[in-house]
């Protein structure tokens, strides 16, 4: 095995003789004649989609996301994410809550919680057929399959693509900008301007989904690989950065993504500036907010070991059996893929806040690895009989946890979502406070109430400012957490607030965060 083109042509050969017939892979592509990618689209299509709206959008992150985009649907103004009581959301780009409104627009003007969770679901698959098409395309077939399944079926990978955050759709960018630049690297590729360009307009589209981060988790990696292949490849087959790519790359990605962010800025008044770029960046990289809670740098390895199961523990042997045998010296694609694992790992890891969202770009690295470790392994067994049990034990081990999200979509989250519920409780209010009559939440950040309620909301936290609000003419009507209720009689003295209705009468069991809704008394 002089070259990874060698190993790919081996291992493509090995498949087609030696996988038993009667192997769980096999019998999927059985099932699914047609063509292995739709195969697999098909299995992880119903693992993303199926009952993806049936739940709320009770994460704080997907109601608010759900709000950008309606607003921006309602009033045709698509520049800055705004929320339904008028506030503009800095904390992320655009990018996401403009696929959801595109989504909505397609859906008739009306954002739901399909429409909201379809780009993250669409996102995750994108990602997983992308990992398993890298693979086959370097001779690895049966370690697209193992680094495919392995992908969708990673606990965190699948429950984060069936829920409306930026991060998965930030990983498929992630994951075609590196692909991609791979390929473009690769000394016998055609096209390879072109390969680089699509990376760098991949690159971008991370930037409009989520920042600079998208560029600090690229960069360094694509860097780290040329210099490990500079030391790990024969200088006839040695990946290389062509000149016209590294100075067309940046520029593509500088005229794509910056655009957006320097007007963003000035419609502002160079707020875009301190909120996102220093709060939600620098702040959060540093750990100097007093807002933001900071982790030790070893948070993320025992995170990364429990969100990346049922698929941790033999990813970690495999690697290990890699590197102890000296098979990582002939796979470049094995290379890769740690290199991948390594520098995300180390960049995440160097920022103060942390959350296991953020390592989802790691993912496809990892799964990468995995199937061609695996791929690897699988080839210099000499007894066929280990071979087929472990791929037994990989396709058992695939479909329990395929039935197990069943388990979850049908049982488990409907239990969990019911004290959550909050469209009866919205109902209610705006029986009392018909639009376009305002609706005002003090004290009480909740995304979903707002969604449901529809503009006009308004949101305020301190008291001087409620009692100025409520001195207005007309009956006034506000919801409030039950901890302040007592406060306002003593503070509020413009006029007098009656309890209406509480949260607590419009859900089963006890909502984690009570509301009281309240109105004027006259």
């Amino acid at each position: 095995m002089s070259s990874v083109r060698e190993y790919g042509s081996a291992g493509a050969r090995e498949w087609a003789v030696g996988t038993p017939a009667s192997s769980p892979l096999q019998v999927v592509q059985n099932l699914f004649p047609l063509s292995p990618a739709l195969s697999l689209i098909f299995l992880v299509g119903v693992l993303f989609l199926s009952r993806l709206g049936h739940r709320e959008l009770y994460s704080s992150h997907e109601a608010r996301a759900a709000q950008n985009a309606q607003r921006m649907l309602d009033t045709g103004e698509w520049g800055l994410p705004v929320l339904f009581d008028g506030q503009v959301d800095l904390q992320k780009p655009p990018g996401y809550y403009w696929l959801i409104a595109a989504v909505g627009w397609a859906n008739g003007g009306t954002v739901s919680a399909w429409t909201a969770r379809l780009p993250s679901a669409v996102s995750g698959l994108a990602t997983v057929v992308m990992v398993f098409a890298f693979l086959r395309g370097q001779g690895r077939p049966r370690g697209a399959w193992i680094a495919a399944l392995g992908l969708a079926t990673a606990a965190h990978f699948t429950a984060i693509s069936r829920t409306a955050r930026i991060d998965v759709p930030l990983t498929c960018a992630v994951t075609a900008s590196l692909l991609a630049f791979y390929r473009g690297c690769d000394p016998d590729a055609r096209h390879r301007l072109g390969w680089h360009l699509l990376s760098a307009v991949a690159a971008a589209a991370g930037v409009v989904l989520k920042g600079p981060i998208a560029l600090a988790l690229i960069g360094p990696a694509a860097v780290a690989f040329l210099l490990v292949e500079r030391f790990s490849s024969d200088p006839g087959n040695r990946p290389r950065l062509p000149l016209p790519s590294a100075v067309l790359g940046p520029l593509v990605v500088t005229s794509l993504a910056l655009p957006w962010f320097v007007w963003a800025d000035h419609a502002t008044g160079g707020e875009f500036v301190r909120v996102f770029f220093w709060h939600h960046n620098v702040e959060r990289f540093a750990g100097t907010s007093p807002t933001l809670a900071s982790y030790p740098w070893w948070y993320y390895g025992p995170r990364f070991a429990v969100d990346f199961l049922p698929w941790a523990p033999p990813l970690a042997v495999l690697v290990w059996w890699a590197i102890r045998s000296g098979r990582w010296r002939a796979d470049r694609v094995f290379r890769f893929g740690l290199v991948w694992v390594v520098v995300m790992f180390a960049v995440l890891s160097a920022a103060k806040f942390k959350r296991a969202d953020y390592l989802l770009p790691l993912f496809p690295g990892a799964a990468i690895l995995l199937g061609s470790a695996a791929e690897a392994w699988l080839a210099s067994r000499t007894n066929s009989r280990t071979a087929e049990l472990a791929q037994r034990g990989f396709g058992l081990t695939a479909a329990a946890v395929l039935i197990g999200w069943q388990v979850m979509t049908f049982v488990v989250e409907p239990a969990e979502q019911a004290p959550q519920e909050k469209r009866a409780f919205a109902g209610m209010i705006r029986s009392h406070a018909p639009r376009p009559t305002e609706v005002l939440l003090f004290r009480a950040e909740s995304h979903l109430l707002a969604l449901h309620l529809g503009r006009p909301l308004t949101t305020l936290v301190e008291w001087h400012d409620l009692n100025d609000w409520l001195a207005g003419p007309g009956p006034r009507f506000v919801v409030m957490p039950p901890e302040y209720v007592h406060s306002t009689g003593q503070i509020v003295r413009s006029r007098k607030l009656v309890v209406v209705a509480r949260l607590e009468d419009y859900v089963p069991g006890k909502p984690p965060r009570p509301l009281v809704f309240l109105r004027t008394a006259d």
